[in-house]
């Protein structure tokens, strides 16, 4: 009997390493499940199969994949692309960043378009222009947001769908299922009772263990009448609002676009709603496409800066990285500086790489993180990176203020990123991700300005400093760096 039940053993074993070789992508989570395995028998195996298979991400790639063909083939023949006409006349604006415009147009069709963009720092600037945007809606409304939440700002937003919806609006809305679990009983269900069709985008059945399970929707966007969009890492929650006394300051990016790159937001937004549709088998609301979803923008009125962008999206129905290869585009196309920020920093090889290549080649090289994290494993794990890069003459700053949660870059003061994707393997492979990619100097200026007053609010560390932190830190930062690979 012994010899049976350690024979039944090994075939378990061997079938689960081919299958952690065969279904993981990542080198370092490979090594890791097999190596945790193989030392931990039994409990190694059981947590594999609990945690490390992604059952969720395996069936929004079917979902998704279907939803996005059936619309992307009308969006194709119908919205107008001005993209090479853009790049001839903005050529000099757009200068030494113009193989990023053909990537993102070969790796997502993201058409280039010119707008007007506002930036939003902070949630007591994004708010009052959400409300006052949200006002004004027409047609249509569309939300997607990784968090909702049943406070202040959360219950007005909904007051005002509630009000379009008697006016006339449609208005549509997408959510985190774990992450706004907080609103399932009070804001989810008064809205859907006054008409808003509401959906989670992935349904989360087991509560307990969603938080550290694999795909996500951590995408923070509105679009309203097709002709006005925001993104950013703002959700939707009171703690994003300094006016609003929470204990801990939060700061935070979002940007406000005026003009076809909305029909871009758009054009995502559609392709998640319906595959949620799908995933919750209620097909009488899938969505076609709609000329008056993508209307013609007049921008010349609009307040803001123009400038030319794109948007990439990145999530598990894409066939790519699409986020990670963006920002390695980004950073290796960069002939001056970069200054980037980010709260959740465990970057992969190939963002190491691109960001080192570009210190060590003599660009200003800048690293914003918080000082201390709102996840102690997260920002140790973070902390791991830094004597590597610090070696390469990247400069790091810790933001002492409060936290910091912006996901942004500025290079050359001339491109900005503002988004909702995190540095971690997370945000490249698993979530659905939002970002803006903004060509513009006057913009990037302004933004530079931003990352500059921030900077004031931070603590430089030194490569000295660093090399002489204690043993004991640096084992705890290699073994979260570890543990991260699991996340």
């Amino acid at each position: 009997m012994e010899i049976l039940l350690i024979s039944i053993y090994v075939l378990v074993l061997i079938y689960t390493i081919g299958k952690i070789l065969l279904d993981t992508q990542s080198t370092s989570k490979t090594l890791a499940y097999i190596l945790l395995i193989i030392i931990i028998p039994f409990l190694g195996i059981f947590f594999y199969y609990a945690f490390g298979i992604n059952y969720r991400h395996q069936r929004a790639i079917s979902q998704g994949a279907a939803a996005e063909e059936s619309f992307e083939k009308a969006y194709s023949r119908e919205v107008r692309d001005d993209t090479q006409a853009l790049i001839r006349n903005h050529h000099n604006e757009i200068a030494h960043f113009e193989p990023l415009v053909h990537f993102l147009e070969g790796l997502g069709k993201e058409h280039l378009s010119k707008n007007k963009f506002e930036l939003l720092v902070n949630g007591e600037i994004k708010f009052p222009e959400v409300l006052a945007s949200l006002k004004k809606a027409r047609h249509s409304i569309h939300l997607e947001y990784y968090d909702w939440e049943n406070d202040t700002r959360g219950n007005q937003i909904k007051e005002i769908l509630l009000q379009k919806v008697k006016e006339g609006v449609e208005v549509r809305a997408l959510y985190d299922d774990y992450a706004s679990r907080g609103i399932r009983k009070n804001i989810i269900r008064e809205l859907k009772n006054g008409g808003v069709s509401i959906h989670p985008k992935i349904r989360v059945k087991l509560n307990r263990f969603a938080n550290r399970m694999n795909h996500r929707d951590h995408r923070k966007i509105i679009i309203i009448d097709g002709k006005v969009g925001f993104v950013g890492g703002i959700n939707i929650s009171d703690r994003y609002d300094n006016s609003i006394d929470t204990g801990l300051y939060w700061r935070d990016t979002h940007v406000k676009v005026t003009g076809p790159l909305a029909g871009s937001l758009q054009r995502h937004f559609i392709v998640s709603y319906n595959s949620s549709i799908a995933d919750n088998k209620d097909q009488t609301e899938i969505l076609d496409f709609r000329k008056e979803f993508f209307p013609e923008v007049d921008i010349d009125s609009s307040e803001g800066i123009a400038a030319l962008g794109q948007i990439v999206a990145g999530g598990p129905i894409y066939p790519k990285s699409n986020i990670m290869l963006s920002y390695m585009h980004i950073f290796t196309l960069a002939r001056e500086k970069l200054y980037v920020t980010n709260p959740y920093f465990i970057p992969s090889e190939s963002i190491m790489n691109s960001l080192i290549q570009a210190a060590v080649a003599g660009l200003d090289v800048r690293l914003m993180v918080p000082e201390k994290s709102d996840s102690a494993t997260v920002g140790a794990a973070a902390s791991f990176y830094f004597t590597e890069l610090l070696k390469a003459g990247v400069r790091i700053f810790l933001y002492k203020k409060g936290f910091v949660h912006a996901k942004t870059v500025v290079a050359d003061s001339r491109l900005s990123v503002i988004g909702t994707a995190n540095m971690d393997i997370r945000s490249f492979d698993l979530n659905f991700e939002i970002m803006s990619v903004i060509y513009g100097k006057e913009f990037a200026k302004n933004f530079e300005e931003v990352f500059h007053q921030d900077l004031t609010e931070c603590r430089e560390i030194t490569l000295d400093e660093w090399q002489n932190i204690s043993i004991f830190r640096q084992l705890k930062y290699a073994i979260a760096r570890l543990v991260s690979s699991f996340l």
